[in-house]
């Protein structure tokens, strides 16, 4: 009885839910658009957007997950840039189909 306090802990922080997956989608899209640019400075994230996607090129995934990220940084010669990346994921997984970074 007297470990049941403990159990319970335990178990509650042991579970895993979708919250926590959509913010680790989050998180890598975020770090792969991070590493496809070079030598970025003071990077923020000004716009955030999810969304399903049911048209995607590739027919073997239906309703994929495309995130959208808008972000300002400074490059190498302290010139602020404002650019959209595009991550979309596998639908229910953190498989990265395709990443896009384009200007806004």
């Amino acid at each position: 009885m007297k470990y049941l306090p403990a159990l319970f802990v335990l178990c509650l922080f042991s579970c895993n839910s979708a919250g926590f997956e959509a913010d680790d989608r989050q998180i890598i899209a975020k770090d792969l658009i991070v590493k496809q640019i070079p030598r970025a400075r003071s990077f923020d994230i000004v716009a955030f957007k999810q969304d399903t996607v049911s048209n995607f090129s590739d027919t073997t995934y239906k309703k994929s997950l495309h995130y959208t990220l808008d972000f300002v940084y400074r490059d190498s010669a302290n010139t602020l840039k404002s650019q959209r990346g595009v991550v979309i994921f596998a639908p229910g997984e953190n498989t990265v189909l395709s990443t896009l970074i384009q200007d806004r």
